[in-house]
């Protein structure tokens, strides 16, 4: 909100005069530089994907067109002076991020090598709850940004206590997927990725209660680090939940009792 317009900046549309000397307008005018940058790298990518088989051909084209969703909102929201328009470019952005990742999933030589289904003893669970554990970190970021945008004690203790669940689904995936694959290269990857990140959301999420709700820090750059810190972890939380939930349903398949073996043991 440090500019009055958009998508121009004191109506330049590149480089506003003294923009480099004034921190709000240093940090919109920056933010704004790299949208435009995040921006035309969605071109090339919807480009680079355009003529590819399969399921990339749609993926590119659908993360350019959330990106021109996500900067479209972004202006609305300095236009209409809107917060509930903020929090939903925050939300969106989220999005955002996890459609150029699931892109980058899918067009990785780990993915492509990853083609023939292996079985594993309750597979169809642990796709399920894959995906229960990706809805809930959603749902957290959510309530993370109503938290940051309208500061209410009902978004705070809905938050924290949500924290709790989402620590036990995302705890007991690392454990199942560390401990039942840790040698298929993807797999195994992603639940290493996951425990760190969620153990580094924790640590964040208590300095940032202590530093935005406690006042313990109230002047420094860590009073807008640690919350930025924050948002940044749980985005890569949102994003490796979710692309462990597609390797998952890509790789794994329930193993089926052998009816041969079953009829063996039961005579013997």
């Amino acid at each position: 909100m440090a500019f009055p317009d958009w998508p121009t900046s004191d109506s330049h549309l590149l480089n506003p005069p003294g923009w480099l000397e004034q921190n709000d307008k240093l940090w919109e005018h920056g933010h704004r530089l790299i949208g435009w940058v995040v921006g035309m790298s969605a071109i090339v990518l919807a480009a680079s994907t355009f003529r590819k088989p399969g399921v990339e051909r749609i993926l590119g084209p659908a993360t350019l067109l959330a990106i021109v969703v996500q900067g479209v909102m972004g202006g609305l929201r300095v236009t209409e002076v809107s917060t509930a328009l903020a929090m939903l470019h925050g939300i969106w952005g989220q999005l955002c991020f996890c459609l150029a990742c699931t892109t980058a999933l899918v067009t990785s030589r780990a993915w492509l090598r990853g083609s023939a289904l292996q079985a594993a003893p309750a597979a169809s669970v642990l796709k399920k709850g894959c995906a229960i554990t990706t809805g809930a970190v959603f749902i957290q970021l959510t309530l993370g940004a109503a938290l940051r945008h309208f500061v209410s004690n009902a978004a705070l203790v809905a938050h924290l206590l949500w924290a709790v669940f989402v620590a036990l689904l995302v705890g007991w995936i690392v454990m199942w997927v560390v401990g039942q694959h840790p040698r298929r290269d993807l797999l195994g990857g992603l639940g290493r990725m996951l425990a760190v990140l969620i153990v580094t959301q924790l640590m964040l999420g208590g300095l940032a209660l202590l530093v935005t709700t406690m006042g313990v820090i109230k002047d420094g750059p860590m009073v807008w680090m640690v919350p930025s810190a924050h948002v940044a972890v749980g985005a890569l939380m949102l994003a490796t939940t979710l692309l462990l939930t597609l390797s998952v349903r890509r790789r794994l398949y329930t193993r089926e009792p052998d009816p041969a073996a079953a009829t063996g043991a039961a005579l013997s």
